[in-house]
């Protein structure tokens, strides 16, 4: 296993500073990955609020599992999963993801043994943000296995809990996070004749007669249109006659995000399993036994993300030739009544400490004829800028865990004005 590990670092490590992110353009903030965003790929879940709407994610890869029948047989799947993430509130998040997997056992001077499985997967999480960067959260999940592709066994139902808490600080290019849960796995019901599966059957179907206690660990590098990730998790096999925790699966995989648009992200992510390999007799219980190695390909696209403003086409260039006769006399056109004068709230919310901090901003005109509903937005990292028209607002500064201020500021026309704002602690 020592050397399995040494000499898989290196590409793991090679993969999270090659998405490193550099330096840049001025419009990288509508290209940010923020941590807690959906994303395709990772086991471990960051915590924290984000941006409210639909996204579509869909996942690939292919794992090749060794020998662990004793028989000279290779073990190669192939998975992919797709899913609909929606946000309705930035603090709660709804999932629907289906997953997939075709696999295909090979020992010598026997016939390859395949065999296709769908399993649908539910999933609630709700979030918040903390002062100081911290951010927690709980994951409700709901698996529905079955034995073939695609089938349902309903007394297989398997619920679990995860419970997430990161840290993010604020303007830092380093997030991390730590999961804990546990999952009352029934799985191994959908596969009542497990004495009559063939040794090949028992490494594909991924099912399990032992509960699981679920750990992991992870960080990300970078804020921008890249970020790189670095992960280890386990499942840990527990109740009576479960097999030794390194027998457990348990996963080590390092990769990369890249915005390659500002509503469209592709992940990539190679992944090892230090695991020992558990008893594969037909006396023996049914545990899942994950790939050895395994690599990834994801692809997020957000619903309703904001577009680049189109670039206009320069005006042609005018053609030399004769003198055209002079054309009559037009009247002049009306001009074009200019849109609505503009002008832009902007600030920073702080604690009496000087560290940023997450807040909900509400906007309202104090103009009367006729009076127009408020405005919300959410200072994420504690800042907040939103376009106004030209006028007298109200700013209203909530934060849990502070005293919420309300403050007054003019916007004049084309006018910036800068709010920043102070939070006092309750006591």
């Amino acid at each position: 296993m020592r050397s399995l590990w040494r000499s898989s670092a290196p590409t793991l490590l090679g993969l999270v500073l090659a998405s490193w992110p550099a330096r840049g353009r001025a419009d990288d903030d509508a290209w940010t990955i923020a941590p807690s965003a959906p994303h395709a790929l990772g086991r471990v879940l960051m915590a924290g609020p984000a941006p409210t709407g639909p996204t579509l994610i869909a996942t690939a890869g292919y794992g090749y599992t060794e020998s662990v029948l004793g028989l000279g047989d290779a073990h190669h799947r192939l998975a992919g999963s797709l899913a609909l993430d929606e946000r309705p509130l930035a603090w709660l998040d709804l999932a629907l993801r289906l997953d997939g997997r075709y696999d295909r056992s090979v020992i010598p001077g026997q016939p390859a043994d395949t065999g296709l499985v769908g399993d649908p997967r539910l999933y609630v999480r709700v979030d918040r943000a903390w002062a100081g960067g911290l951010r927690l959260g709980v994951r409700a999940g709901l698996w529905l296995p079955g034995r073939d592709a695609p089938s349902i066994d309903w007394s297989a139902l398997t619920p679990e809990l995860l419970g997430m808490a990161s840290y993010v600080p604020c303007g830092g290019a380093v997030a991390v996070t730590v999961n804990a849960g546990y999952r009352f796995d029934r799985s191994a019901r959908s596969a009542a004749d497990a004495a009559q599966l063939s040794a090949s059957d028992r490494v594909a179907l991924e099912v399990s007669q032992f509960h699981e206690v679920l750990a992991g660990v992870a960080a990300t590098v970078g804020r921008g249109r890249a970020q790189g990730l670095l992960e280890a998790s386990a499942d840990l096999l527990v109740g009576s006659g479960a097999p030794a925790a390194k027998a457990s699966p348990i996963f080590v995989g390092g990769g990369g995000r890249f915005a390659v648009a500002r509503n469209l992200r592709l992940e990539a992510e190679l992944e090892i399993s230090p695991s020992s390999r558990p008893d594969t007799s037909a006396a023996a219980p049914l545990v899942p036994i994950p790939p050895r190695f395994a690599g990834w390909l994801g692809l997020t696209y957000r619903f309703g993300a904001a577009t680049a403003p189109p670039v206009s086409a320069p005006a042609p260039a005018p053609v030399t030739g004769p003198a055209a006769p002079p054309a009559p006399p037009v009247e002049p056109a009306a001009a074009p009544e200019p849109g609505p004068p503009r002008g832009q709230i902007r600030g920073l919310v702080r604690s009496l400490k000087g560290t940023a901090v997450a807040a909900e901003i509400q906007i309202e005109s104090q103009a009367t004829a006729p009076p127009p509903e408020p405005r919300t937005l959410r200072a994420e990292e504690g800042r907040f800028e939103i376009d106004v028209a030209p006028g007298r607002y109200w700013v209203t500064i909530a934060s849990p865990g502070y005293k919420t201020q309300k403050r007054q500021v003019d916007v004049e026309e084309n006018g910036v004005t800068v709010l920043n704002v102070d939070l006092r602690a309750e006591r």
